[in-house]
């Protein structure tokens, strides 16, 4: 007897169909998180309605409120879900790729374009609204191109011998050149994919294939102001 009742939830803990409620409110916060993906991705933020995003969940207004308390906090979330998910997959490229800075590089960049043209909606949340909702997002948008920026910096470490590296600063570099990807994707996700993923690669490819023949005739140290 005593062994049936430890097998047991707690009383406060019903099951119903085998799930404790502590999943299944997982499980509606991961459906929230999906339709506030379709309704974000497709008509933005600031056209967003909380009923919207409870329709394309197949949700109530009642389970919305039981995981976030405004649409900004879900679409923080949002956000942070797609972050992990491209982080994950650049992580796993970088691993199978070619083990040369310029090796590393070409993967990454072609998972971070295949990821915003596979899902428009991740580019639109990602690219396009995450600078506009509000402070909270924006940090974590900083922090994700922080990251990659970080990615950079150590290829870029890679790239630039260390002589020439006295008259680099090379984390405004790592910046710059994020910010240059960014810009180059977002432009393309503009255009609506027109060009052809190779030829995208490559122009992004090519500001690194450049600073690697302009680093060899950089002078070993800055000239006197």
């Amino acid at each position: 007897m005593d062994a049936a009742i430890s097998d047991t939830s707690p009383p406060n803990k019903r099951r119903y169909g085998g799930v404790l409620p502590e999943e299944r409110q997982r499980l509606r916060r991961a459906k929230l998180i999906d339709g506030a993906l379709e309704v974000f991705g497709t008509k933005g933020f600031h056209a967003t309605t909380v009923r919207e995003v409870c329709v394309a969940a197949h949700l109530t207004e009642r389970y919305f409120y039981e995981s976030f308390k405004t649409l900004p906090q879900l679409f923080l979330a949002t956000y942070a879900e797609l972050r992990e998910q491209l982080m994950a997959l650049t992580i796993a490229s970088i691993k199978q790729a070619e083990q040369t800075p310029l090796g590393m590089l070409e993967p990454a960049m072609r998972v971070f374009l295949e990821f915003i043209r596979d899902d428009p909606r991740r580019g639109r949340v990602m690219l396009v609204d995450s600078l506009g909702v509000n402070d909270e997002v924006a940090a974590l948008s900083g922090a994700t191109a922080r990251d990659y920026s970080a990615m950079m910096r150590q290829h870029l470490h890679l790239l630039v011998p260390k002589e020439r590296a006295a008259v680099i600063n090379l984390d405004l570099l790592a910046d710059g050149m994020i910010g240059l990807n960014v810009l180059l994707a977002s432009r393309w996700m503009q255009d609506g994919f027109k060009e052809p993923i190779d030829k995208v690669v490559k122009t992004n490819l090519l500001p690194y294939q450049g600073l690697l023949a302009l680093v060899d005739q950089a002078p070993l140290v800055p000239k006197a102001d």
